[in-house]
């Protein structure tokens, strides 16, 4: 496709280079309060972020398959913005040059916990699933096997939006008939997409096939050290620049018990995430014996990484109507 040029892997101003994000978190204790704070009592927003919190949408919905054991948990978004720390004044700082830029936000992926984190930051923001065969794209390097799927989701959301009347020059066609397979919007759109594997003992785990594997994979977290590997991708609809990078974080658990084990399974969020993986899950703060890297990023969507890409993205913009 035109529209993206396939140089842009290597272009310079349109994809940065893969980089590992070894940011320190908050110490442990305070993690673990917050998150124990969080699964006894829903908190309210944080104040500082009223006026750029968006409304509820009806795309954002926990992609749980068991939604009604989900409902009955502690688990919920306020616990994934518990655990990564709420809006800050980085996130106000991009959410406000977003808006003040004129952006539409499209998020690329139906991830429960990347709705939550980028609903937290303060965007307002469609959703759009890509539905690509992930297993058709395979990388032995899992830093660029992410950033593959996280391209390749992309490629597939444009093609979708431009199946329809193509990219127009006002606002996102929002249809009310729910069709998703002809879809319109904004040329001044930035459209995020993200991938995420874990790799345990040096093997590429992705999101388990049932619950035996499942059950295997989370039991195997407080046997040794895991680490997930991020991609985002943001696409300028207007432009096709296309702005990438990846992180990594690792996180060690004491050994998990059987029970706990069990009500992840019961749950069901655990077989739509990488690996199994749930750090953010107020059961497995406690559990928690070191961690390298970010919150945010264990659970799929590094705020400080796509924070950078967003900006990026405005900026080249900027200079583009300067020239």
């Amino acid at each position: 496709s035109a529209f993206i040029e396939r140089n842009r892997r290597c272009h310079p101003q349109t994809s940065s280079a893969p980089m590992i994000l070894g940011a320190r978190c908050p110490p442990l204790s305070l993690v673990r309060a917050a998150v124990f704070a969080a699964s006894c009592v829903r908190p309210a927003r944080h104040s500082r972020a009223s006026r750029f919190a968006p409304p509820r949408r009806k795309e954002l919905r926990s992609s749980c398959r068991n939604s009604a054991a989900m409902a009955s948990s502690t688990y919920g978004e306020h616990t994934v913005c518990a655990a990564t720390g709420w809006q800050t004044s980085g996130d106000m700082h991009v959410v406000t040059a977003v808006e003040d830029a004129g952006v539409e936000i499209v998020l690329g992926s139906g991830s429960f916990t990347r709705k939550a984190i980028l609903t937290e930051m303060g965007f307002t923001y469609q959703v759009v699933v890509a539905g690509i065969d992930e297993k058709a794209i395979r990388c032995d390097d899992p830093a660029q096997l992410v950033t593959e799927l996280a391209l390749a989701k992309a490629d597939a959301i444009v093609a979708r939006m431009k199946a329809g009347d193509g990219v127009r020059d006002t606002a996102w066609d929002d249809s009310e008939d729910g069709d998703s397979t002809a879809m319109k919007v904004s040329k001044n759109t930035l459209l995020i997409t993200c991938d995420q594997v874990v790799v345990y003992d040096g093997v590429v785990r992705e999101k388990p096939l049932d619950e035996n594997e499942a059950r295997v994979f989370i039991k195997s977290y407080g046997e040794k050290p895991v680490s997930t590997v991020g991609a985002y991708a943001v696409t300028d609809l207007g432009t096709g620049a296309v702005f990438c990078a990846t992180d990594t974080s690792v996180i060690k658990f004491s050994p998990i018990p059987d029970g706990l084990i069990d009500e992840l399974i019961h749950q069901g969020t655990c077989l739509e995430c990488a690996g199994g993986l749930m750090v953010e899950h107020p059961a497995m703060a406690p559990l928690i014996v070191s961690m390298d890297g970010t919150m945010d990023g264990l659970m799929g969507l590094c705020k400080k990484t796509l924070a950078g890409l967003l900006m990026q993205a405005l900026e080249t913009r900027n200079r583009g109507k300067g020239e």
